[in-house]
């Protein structure tokens, strides 16, 4: 269509003000990425999406390919899509993804000896809020190496999406972290700004939510950072975990390679231990909450009726309370092996979906294409 008569039709057609009816049957015959595009056109559309038929929650796997590009499989629809479909490049590595956002890094060719790569936020086709480069302190690696390994640590991203305010945080290493609030200059470096005594602790892993970030240490304690203010502070006073660590340590034939954080919708933190039972053979999940009387931390064996985790996610996700297929329900946690798991426990696929309440594993649909591995994301989640 020539461009006079494409301009001809927009104006004889006001997609804006469509009859609702209508407009709420195109958009529910929608794909899963187009369902979710829909309501970001404007206002009026925006307003028939929320009196659509929901799309029942299901996380997606971020597929990575053999030639390093990457796809996106929706397991509620059976369906791929490719980076152009969802508006990214080849050359970008996933970082962290925080409801239907994606933290990207545009990285450099492995041969390039600039220490910089340029990061951004992808949302629906569109990149936003290209805020600048992240550089390693204290080597002089290829920047492709470096970036690899710190996604092996801890990264945590939070957007609002009507504000359009963001928080970064990003270990690097289990020793170095940063944080990037949205109107900051540049990268706050904690390694610096700690409080005296607390520049030599190690990171297991980051979360945030409500403002403050959790921090889960190496002398596994965890540290609250308010990010409410003009400039981010550590939170001393109104901290009820910092003077009771968590101290379980494996028994027997257990082996517990992970440790991870996460944030429950009360707010209260959940520490997920991942462990491998050798002799049997078995891989399990441990979780932690802190009796907030006692000080304790006690092992408990559910996480409420509409909640699930993605180990290593940050906060728990709102779930359906029966089991819509693949074991996608309430009281299931979202897994992915890396860091030599395999070699201790016999995988049926890259990633798996674990049952509290049974310990049982649910396998999903295995990819021959895997270089590396998946990752979950919760398109469409708050």
């Amino acid at each position: 269509m020539r461009e006079e008569e494409s301009q001809k039709v927009s104006e004889n057609h006001g997609w804006s003000t469509l009859c609702p009816d209508l407009l709420r049957k195109i958009i529910e015959s929608l794909s899963s990425i187009d369902y979710y595009r829909a309501k970001i056109v404007c206002s009026d559309w925006y307003g028939v999406w929320k009196s659509c038929v929901k799309r029942r929650l299901c996380p997606w796997r971020i597929v990575i390919s053999k030639d390093d590009s990457y796809k996106f499989y929706d397991p509620g629809e059976d369906k791929i899509y490719t980076t152009q479909y969802v508006g990214l490049s080849d050359n970008s590595y996933y970082m962290a993804s925080s409801g239907n956002w994606l933290l990207m890094i545009n990285l450099p060719s492995i041969e390039s000896p600039i220490r910089g790569a340029q990061v951004r936020f992808e949302r629906s086709g569109e990149s936003r809020y290209t805020w600048g480069h992240f550089v390693e302190p204290c080597r002089k690696d290829n920047v492709s190496k470096d970036i690899l390994h710190c996604k092996r640590s801890g990264v945590v991203l939070w957007i609002n999406e009507r504000t359009g305010d963001y928080v970064v945080a990003w270990i690097l290493k289990r020793h170095y972290l940063f944080t990037y609030k949205k109107g900051d200059d540049s990268w706050w470096n904690w390694n610096k700004d700690w409080i005296t005594g607390a520049k030599n602790l190690g990171y297991l892993d980051v979360a945030y939510k409500n403002s403050k970030l959790y921090l889960y240490t190496t002398d596994n304690h965890i540290k609250i950072i308010d990010f409410s203010g003009d400039s981010p502070k550590e939170e001393i006073e109104n901290n009820p975990y910092l003077d009771h660590h968590f101290n379980y340590a494996p028994r027997g034939c257990e082996v517990s390679p992970k440790r991870r954080i996460a944030i429950q919708k009360s707010g209260e933190i959940l520490i997920i231990l991942n462990l491998v039972l050798i002799r049997e053979s078995k891989l399990l999940f441990y979780i932690f909450k802190m009796n907030l009387e006692s000080g304790k931390w006690e092992r408990v064996y559910s996480i409420g009726d509409d909640e699930m985790i993605i180990f290593g996610h940050g906060v728990t996700i709102r779930a359906p309370v029966q089991d819509v297929g693949d074991g996608i329900k309430s009281g299931s946690i979202f897994f992915v092996f890396d860091g030599g798991l395999q070699s201790d426990y016999r995988c049926y696929s890259d990633c798996g979906i674990f049952d509290i309440a049974t310990s049982t594993i649910k396998w999903p649909k295995k990819f021959h294409c895997i270089k590396d591995k998946s990752h979950w994301f919760a398109p469409g989640f708050a």
